[in-house]
This record gives structure tokens, sequence and C-alpha cells, in this order.
């Protein structure tokens, strides 16, 4: 496996982490981090998040991006390299993405 996958796979989990055990997320939506693209330099990373329920992801957004400093302060713990990235979170809309072309499918069969 070459570097950027363990680094993006290493983001992913350690910001999962932070999420469920370090930083008071509300109760009102569910975060996932479905995704983590970090730059070759290693000074941005782009955080993909799938958020329930899908009217919450605007809500969510803002809070994570708030918290981004918060978050980044933990990361940074179990940072072993030497940059840590900017961490920006976007919304994964896959899913919704996904189920608008099943419901297509289905309204096209009858």
């Amino acid at each position: 496996m070459s570097r950027m996958p363990k680094v993006n796979s290493f983001l992913q989990e350690k910001i999962s982490e932070i999420l469920t055990q370090k930083v008071e997320v509300p109760f009102d939506f569910l975060i996932t981090i479905t995704k983590v693209n970090c730059s070759s330099d290693l000074k941005t990373a782009q955080v993909f998040v799938s958020v329930l329920p899908i009217a919450k992801a605007e809500e969510a957004l803002k809070f994570l991006n708030n918290r981004r400093r918060e978050i980044q302060k933990f990361l940074a713990k179990d940072w072993r390299l030497k940059f840590l990235p900017v961490l920006t979170f976007f919304n994964d809309d896959t899913e919704e993405f996904a189920q608008n072309i099943y419901e297509t499918l289905d309204n096209l069969e009858t």
C-alpha cells in the first residue's frame, strides 16, 4: 500500500474516533466519516461525511467546520508526519444520489 492511502485511512479512523470519544456532537444528527482525501503535500485534507437525517447535513457541516481546530488539536497528538493537514468538511451525498437513481428506475418500470 502506498503512502497516501495509508494517510487517508489513518485520518478517517482518527477523526471518527475523535468525534465519537472526544468532541461532544449534538444528539439530533449522526455523522459518519466516509472518505478522506489528503493532498500530496499533506497541507490540506478534504473530509467527506454522511449525515443522518439528511435534512440536518447543513447544520452538521457548520458544526464540524466550527469545531475543526478542536478536532485538529486532538489529531495532532497521534500525528507523526511533518505537517498536520488543515481539515475541511464536505457532505458526501453519494447515498442520496443513489437513492434518486433507484427511484427514477422504479418510476420507469411502472
